[in-house]
Parts: structure tokens; C-alpha cells; sequence
């Protein structure tokens, strides 16, 4: 077996990130960018009532205003995996789905966070374009290796290329799901 299957084969819970940092939905989004510059960190995770309900990144709260809740721009829900998942499949999920981190989590406890840039340093994502997702638009056929096609959740997945996903309708895209 070579060197780069071995790493692949190994566990998340060796590499992933055990310092969490974790905001409420009412935080203001000024303190959540605090605290992100402060520690030089991009993913914070907001829990409600002990509970992961949602994750925001630097450049969700860049793009935010100043005096929202984190709430109001926070991804949710979140993709999460299991410490016993391999480094490859995490990277794949990341790939597929389009997410630069994974939180990871024990049955309802959030143990850790597996980002890009941690499989990176283990040599299984050397940049952003290896995990970039290559999809093909469900309505025009365009394929975009730049992050430019992405999955309609409105339609069940169906990928669409931003042209498309702006002028479609829900019922088209349900339509196009059956």
C-alpha cells in the first residue's frame, strides 16, 4: 500500500480540529467577526441549546451587516460526519457537496472539525481546485469546474449553472426532480 492510501484510509478523529469555537443564532454578527480575526479562525459553529444548528464562515459574516444575528446568516442544516470516517471519504463529501469544513460529531455530541485545510496538510487536498465540485447543469447541460454549478436544494439536488438557477421556478425544478 502506498503512503497516500494509508493517509486516506486513516480516521478524521487524527487530524480533525478539537478547539471549537461556538457562537448562539442571536449573536451579533460584529462579535462573531471578532472573535474570528482574534483567533485567525474561518468556521465558527452555532449551537442552540447545546444543539448544532448551524455554521457560519468568515466570509458569511464579511458579507453579512454589522448588527444582524448570526442566525440570519448562518448555513443550516449541517453536514456532519463520524470520527471513524477516512480522511478520503471526508474529502470526497467536501468535494461533493461543496463545503470547505466538517463538523464531526458522537451520536448528539460535536467532538471536532475537519476542514480543507487539515487535509491538506495530511497531502490529500493540495488546493482548493482539488476539492472544487465538476458538475453539469440539470437544465442547459453547461459544466463549470469553478464552483459556478451547484445543487438546487428546491429541486432535490438537481445541479444548475447560475444562469439557470436564477430564472428557473420551483415548479420547474420539482418537475425536472420527477
Amino acid at each position: 500500500m502506498d503512503v497516500m492510501a494509508e493517509v486516506g484510509a486513516c480516521c478524521v478523529a487524527e487530524v480533525m480540529g478539537t478547539e471549537l469555537y461556538t457562537l448562539t443564532p442571536d449573536t451579533v454578527v460584529a462579535s462573531a467577526r471578532r472573535l474570528a480575526f482574534d483567533n485567525g479562525i474561518d468556521h465558527l459553529l452555532v449551537l442552540d441549546n447545546g444543539t448544532l444548528t448551524g455554521i457560519v464562515c468568515r466570509e458569511d459574516l464579511r458579507t453579512a451587516q454589522r448588527h444582524a444575528f448570526v442566525g440570519e446568516c448562518m448555513s443550516s442544516p449541517v453536514l456532519c460526519i463520524g470520527p471513524d470516517t477516512t480522511l478520503e471519504e471526508a474529502a470526497q463529501i467536501m468535494c461533493e457537496q461543496g463545503v470547505s469544513c466538517l463538523p464531526v460529531v458522537t451520536g448528539a455530541f460535536l467532538v471536532g472539525i475537519i476542514t480543507r485545510a487539515a487535509l491538506a496538510t495530511v497531502g490529500l487536498a493540495a488546493s482548493d481546485a482539488d476539492l472544487t465540485p465538476r458538475l453539469t447543469c440539470g437544465a442547459c447541460g453547461a459544466e463549470d469546474p469553478r464552483d459556478k454549478v451547484r445543487r438546487d436544494p428546491r429541486s432535490g439536488g438537481i445541479p444548475l449553472c447560475a444562469d439557470c438557477f436564477g430564472r428557473t421556478s420551483p415548479n420547474v425544478l420539482r418537475r425536472m426532480a420527477d
